[in-house]
């Protein structure tokens, strides 16, 4: 990839600068200032030129955020084809063997949507575009599970069972919903848990609905996964829109599944992008912000984090993704940015990562971090 571009990203349509942590109010359109110059968005095929030309090995696990494949982007669907919003991001996400996203909206046709601002309901037909992307793993332990319902949350199950994608979180019943994702990866046997802290939205002993992430049942639950598998992916729902730091309570539970044996997290819901930390060792990535999200938010922000897990190190490749739907370069079709302003935008999110950010190496329109690893017990390095 040339390092040069025609014209600079202004500040303003970068992720993570100093003007967007403030809350601004609703913007009715991407105002022209934020809108970057065409040379700063990779189309499919810039990246599937860019990643050749790095010639690595396939990551493990891929996470990307909030995916929502109704609301607004209906019509861009409807216009350009069931497997538009993924176009432009294919070659990076057929590289892992795991893709993980955070699904917001049931799948349902016979369950109808609950009559209340922002819950939305997805045509099950497009469960299958997400499995041709490569996305292989979900999480439902979120705010819109029950968009359409308890039924919704059992349609939903049926959909994914049906396009061979896994569902994290959620289940049929309390243990179903607490029952671990695992799969391969490479030679890696890799386990996935999710979570939410709502209790409206709990599963319990006869009712579908979502895991809660109690202390008592991450504990239990991270433990017995550490016997099954060599490495633990956990994920959090959690926070508040658009507030860029963490909570104190959100890091005290990421430190504690890291102590239970969590070798990464991730974290979603706040629709931007938050601070990092490496903790133990292990990633912890509490916000990845949006992904492919049917609504015109102008203030959305996305990364796109890849784990490559090796014998004694964790390599995370961390990509900023460019998702304000409004711009028509965008339109619905999250974008990874060129170099320039893919590494402005990767020092910012270092800069507010603190200590952990100074880990965070910038160099040819990535982030990386390379974090030693040593076996815990119960898992097999």
């Amino acid at each position: 990839m040339s390092n040069k571009t025609n014209t600079t990203l202004p500040d303003e349509a970068v992720c993570l600068t100093a003007h967007s942590l403030q809350w601004r109010g609703s913007l009715k359109h991407v105002a022209p200032e934020e809108i970057p110059p065409s040379e700063s968005l990779l189309s499919g095929e810039a990246l599937e030129g860019y990643l050749n030309a790095l010639g690595e090995p396939p990551l493990s696990l891929i996470a990307v955020g909030d995916i929502m494949l109704g609301g607004r982007g209906k019509e861009a669907l409807a216009e350009h084809g069931p497997d538009y919003a993924f176009e432009a991001v294919l070659p990076i996400l057929r590289r892992a063997s795991i893709v993980l996203g955070n699904l917001e909206g049931p799948f349902a046709r016979k369950a109808p949507r609950e009559p209340r601002d922002h819950s939305y309901r997805v045509n099950p037909e497009l469960a299958t575009s997400l499995r041709r992307a490569g996305i292989n793993v979900v999480t439902l332990a979120n705010n819109h599970l029950l968009d359409c319902g308890r039924a919704g949350v059992l349609e939903t199950l049926e959909t994914l069972t049906l396009a061979d994608i896994a569902a994290l979180g959620a289940g049929a019943n309390q243990e179903a919903a607490h029952a671990p994702v695992i799969r391969q990866a490479g030679r890696w046997r890799i386990g996935l848990l999710g979570y939410f802290w709502n209790r409206r939205c709990a599963a319990t002993m006869d009712l579908p609905g979502s895991a809660m992430n109690r202390r008592a049942a991450l504990e239990a639950d991270i433990r017995a996964l550490r016997e099954q598998v060599d490495r633990v992916v956990v994920s959090f729902h959690w926070g508040f829109s658009y507030n860029r730091e963490p909570s104190p309570k959100q890091r005290a539970k990421a430190h504690f599944a890291v102590d239970c044996g969590a070798d990464a997290v991730v974290g979603h819901h706040p629709h931007i992008a938050q601070p990092f930390e490496i903790y133990r060792g292990c990633p912890i990535f509490y916000s990845v912000g949006n992904f492919a999200f049917g609504s015109g938010n102008s203030r959305a922000e996305g990364l796109l984090v890849g784990l490559r897990f090796e014998n004694t190190r964790t390599i995370v490749d961390v990509y900023p993704l460019y998702v304000k739907n409004r711009d028509p370069r965008v339109h619905y079709q999250p974008k990874v940015l060129t170099r320039e302003p893919s590494e402005r935008t990767l020092r910012n999110l270092a800069a507010i990562s603190g200590p952990s950010g100074e880990l965070l190496k910038v160099e040819r329109g990535r982030g990386r971090l390379d974090l030693p690893w040593t076996p815990r017990e119960g898992i097999n390095g």
